[in-house]
């Protein structure tokens, strides 16, 4: 990498991060993948706290702006529509890399990691917010509403990702049939 700016290495190490999850987040790998030696990242960023925080940053940011830019900000017919374009868009491959990412980052926040915890929080409310904005025109307290979609959502994530898909499936459809 020629340039060594803040922003270039965030960029770089954000998709090494995407690749390999944050197991693979480490000052070597990270330095590797930005083109840099783990002493440049701690020049540049000060601490690996402060790195690892910057770049947890970035990944909300990232994968936030990549659901907005997937799938048009419209209002769907129904709840169940709704529901069903969101877990059909982050079942896609292009947001298999931010799952893993959003797995990890829940995994350390359960153990009591403050900045994957704070990025939690960024994204689950992102997440809410976007949600929120889809939902039919009309919907009370929308944003309770996105916050209670997302619990079936984030469950039926999971349950794809851990291959009973078709119980995901199932579930969705159980909690809308009246559409």
């Amino acid at each position: 990498m020629t340039s060594l700016n803040r922003s270039d290495l965030i960029v770089a190490m954000a998709a090494h991060v995407r690749g390999t999850g944050l197991a693979g987040a480490s000052l070597r790998p990270l330095a590797r993948a930005a083109g840099t030696s783990d002493r440049m990242l701690i020049y540049h960023f000060g601490s690996k706290a402060a790195l690892m925080a910057e770049l947890l940053d970035h990944l909300a940011a990232e994968m936030l702006s990549a659901m907005s830019a997937a799938l048009p900000n419209t209002r769907a017919a129904t709840e169940a529509a709704c529901a069903a374009e969101v877990v059909a868009l982050l079942s896609t491959p292009t947001f298999r890399p931010y799952l893993r990412v959003w797995l990890d980052i829940l995994s350390e926040a359960g153990r009591g990691e403050a900045d994957p915890a704070a990025a939690a929080r960024r994204i689950l409310g992102g997440q809410v917010d976007w949600i929120a904005a889809r939902l039919p025109e009309g919907t009370p307290k929308p944003r309770q509403r996105a916050a209670e979609m997302l619990t079936l959502i984030q469950g039926a994530l999971v349950l794809e990702i851990g291959g009973m898909g078709l119980a995901a499936q199932n579930a969705i459809a159980r909690a809308y049939a009246k559409g």
